[in-house]
């Protein structure tokens, strides 16, 4: 079922792999002392707040799942998450809203998890599977099974791509990014962007069909 769920989803210009997973799959917050808030400049003249705390709430989730996805292993996906943010809480006051935030944010995290699993390889540590670390408490077991399937589908697939591709899977696919900023942040031409979410596209579709030959 969730296969078939996915499959369907690839089919359209933005899949929403990422809300049917997002459900069972929070993975908790942890708290920050207040900070103070930083003034950037928005589309306009105007300066507009952006307060770190803020930034640490609302992103944490995309940015532990991309560092996952990137290949950073479980056991370590929780100090990578705190690497990030230490980087960005140094240079949140340069961020001048040229870009997304979530598209500066990627930047900072790939670096960041490049490093982690540099430190993985040489301690010959497997990535485990990203399902294993599900434990909300608010779905029924039936959600919580389709999702960590879901998951562990999506992890799958990512094993089998090479750093740069996973990029483009997590921002355009998952995240859905325009192609603009997924080729600004990845500093890659725009037709490079198309190319590989298309090829991406197919290649979990061929992956989802061929797990679901393989449970049939």
């Amino acid at each position: 079922m969730v296969r078939k769920v996915l499959a369907a989803k690839v089919e359209r210009s933005s899949p929403g792999v990422l809300q049917a997973v997002e459900s069972s799959e929070r993975h908790p917050t942890p708290k920050r002392e207040p900070t103070s808030a930083v003034p950037i400049r928005g589309d306009g003249a105007e300066l507009l707040p952006l307060d770190f705390d803020d930034v640490y709430e609302r992103h944490f989730d995309f940015v532990w799942r991309s560092l996952r996805l990137l290949g950073v292993p479980p056991e370590v996906a929780e100090d990578a998450t705190q690497d990030t943010f230490s980087v960005v809480s140094r240079q949140l006051a340069r961020f001048e809203g040229r870009s997304s935030l979530r598209t500066w944010l990627f930047a900072i995290l790939q670096r960041v998890a490049a490093n982690h699993r540099r430190t993985a390889r040489r301690k010959l540590k497997r990535l485990q599977p990203l399902g294993e670390e599900i434990a909300a408490p608010g779905p029924t077991p039936h959600t919580r099974a389709e999702a960590a399937e879901a998951i562990d589908q999506i992890q799958s697939f990512c094993d089998t791509l090479d750093v740069e591709w996973r990029a483009v899977f997590v921002l355009a696919l998952l995240e859905e990014l325009p192609a603009p900023e997924v080729a600004q942040v990845l500093e890659i031409p725009m037709n490079t962007v198309y190319s590989r979410v298309r090829s991406l596209r197919e290649g979990l579709r061929a992956a989802l069909e061929r797990r679901e030959v393989e449970h049939d």
